[in-house]
């Protein structure tokens, strides 16, 4: 028996490209479009980005179906940090990680320039966030000033529990505008891996 996943969407009103988070190594993908009744099919020999229109029949070789692999993440990558009061992290992504106001969080991996009283690399609660910046509670000024890099993670909840650790690294597709159906339209993807399952 092979691994299979079926995802099942509707496009916003103008379609944008998707990530499909199948969780194991894509062999194969065919979409169907429940609206046009188009159907549309790619395999991991094909070139990447590309995807193969079956009804018409015709091969695009242009934002169709990648891989993605991504080996971990753990929790947002960071790509700024202003201090101030108070200060504010600004990140890749937000609702991936489940980050809310009241939650306990941890930055590490950051470079800093050591100047300040002490390094950003630290526990903090946020105050408020959105999808791509974090309010803290605390004030960071007078800490030292960001340079680069760093990752945020989740240490507790609102309520002081403990968040576990875990990966959300996405081992999927990427879905292409060739590839993800048209506006508005109603769309199924059946994926098939490369490994059996026993």
């Amino acid at each position: 028996m092979a691994q299979i996943k079926r995802f099942a969407w509707t496009n916003p009103s103008t379609a944008v490209a998707r990530n499909l988070n199948v969780g194991f190594t894509a062999a194969k993908i065919e979409i169907y479009n429940l609206t046009t009744a188009a159907a549309l099919a790619w395999t991991a020999d094909m070139a990447v980005a590309s995807i193969f229109n079956v009804g018409v029949p015709a091969y695009t070789t242009t934002n169709g179906v990648t891989p993605l692999a991504q080996d971990a993440a753990y929790g947002a990558t960071i790509s700024g940090f202003t201090n101030a009061a108070p200060g504010v992290l600004t990140v890749n992504d937000t609702a991936t990680f489940g980050f809310a106001a009241g939650d306990t969080i941890k930055v590490a991996e950051l470079a800093d320039d050591g100047a300040g009283t002490s390094s950003l690399n630290a526990t903090f609660t946020i105050a408020s966030i959105t999808s791509t910046t974090i309010t803290l509670v605390e004030s960071t000024v007078g800490l030292s000033a960001y340079v680069s890099g760093g990752i945020v993670t989740r240490v507790s909840d609102t309520n002081g529990v403990a968040i576990p650790t875990e990966n959300f690294a996405i081992r999927g597709l990427t879905l292409g505008t060739s590839a993800v159906g048209g506006n508005s339209e109603s769309m199924v993807a059946v994926v098939y891996g490369e490994n059996s399952v026993v």
